[in-house]
C-alpha cells in the first residue's frame, strides 16, 4: 500500500510539472515577440494568472486526496479544456469586443 502512494505522488508531481511547463512555454512565447507590433495585453496577463491559480488549486486538490487515481486524470483533462476555452474562445471574444470600441 505504501508503494501505491509513492507511485501516485510521482504521477501527480510529473503531470503537474508538465502542466506548469506548458504555462511557462505559453507565457514565455507571448512575451518574446519577434514582430514589430507587440500584442501583449492586460487580459492576456490576467489569463496567465488565472491559469496559474487554477493549476495551483488542481495541484493542491490532487495532492490532498492521495490515492484517488481518477483525480490526476480528470483534473488534467478539465484543466486542458479550461485552458483551451480561455485561449480559444474567451480571449478572442474579449479582444474583439474591446478592439471595436
Amino acid at each position: 500500500m505504501k508503494d501505491n502512494f509513492g507511485m501516485y505522488n510521482m504521477v501527480v508531481h510529473t503531470v503537474n510539472l508538465l502542466l506548469l511547463g506548458c504555462i511557462g512555454f505559453v507565457a514565455f512565447f507571448s512575451v518574446v515577440n519577434i514582430s514589430p507590433v507587440s500584442n501583449l495585453t492586460v487580459g492576456f496577463l490576467v489569463s496567465i494568472f488565472a491559469l496559474l491559480l487554477i493549476w495551483g488549486i488542481n495541484y493542491w486538490f490532487q495532492y490532498k486526496k492521495k490515492g484517488k487515481w481518477i483525480l490526476p486524470i480528470a483534473g488534467t483533462i478539465l484543466y486542458i479544456v479550461f485552458a483551451l476555452l480561455l485561449f480559444g474562445v474567451i480571449l478572442p471574444f474579449l479582444a474583439g469586443n474591446l478592439g471595436a470600441n
